[in-house]
Order: C-alpha cells, then structure tokens, then sequence
C-alpha cells in the first residue's frame, strides 16, 4: 500500500500545457503546487489528491490521480 506522500499519488503536471499562471497554486489548499522560477513545483509530501488545483488549471494541464 502506497502512502499520501508516494508521488505516484500526487497531481502530476502535463508541462506542455502548463502556462504557469499560477491558479492551481493559489487554490490548492496543502500548499502543494509552487511558481518556482519560470515552472511549477509539486511538494509531494503536502499533496493530498483533493482535485481543487485541477478544477481550477484554465489549460487542464494537471491531473489529479484516480480522475479526482
């Protein structure tokens, strides 16, 4: 079994999509997606597969696992 920090658990970024405006970080409610530079970072260890950062991506570059 696979724990809430194991990064196959997380939110995974499509980077061809991504515009990095920054909205899923601003929403997600763990502080798990960061603006870093000019990219985004996921903090696998803050991640709990809500699905709030994927609803509010405008591009659908983030995919919350189990379709969340």
């Amino acid at each position: 079994r696979r724990s809430m920090n194991d990064s196959r658990d997380c939110i995974t970024i499509d980077r061809d999509a991504c515009v990095v405006c920054g909205a899923c970080a601003a929403a997600c409610p763990t502080e798990a997606l960061v603006v870093e530079g000019l990219g985004l970072v996921v903090v696998p260890q803050r991640c709990r597969p809500c699905g709030v950062a994927a609803l509010v991506c405008p591009t659908g570059a983030l995919v919350c696992p189990g379709g969340k």
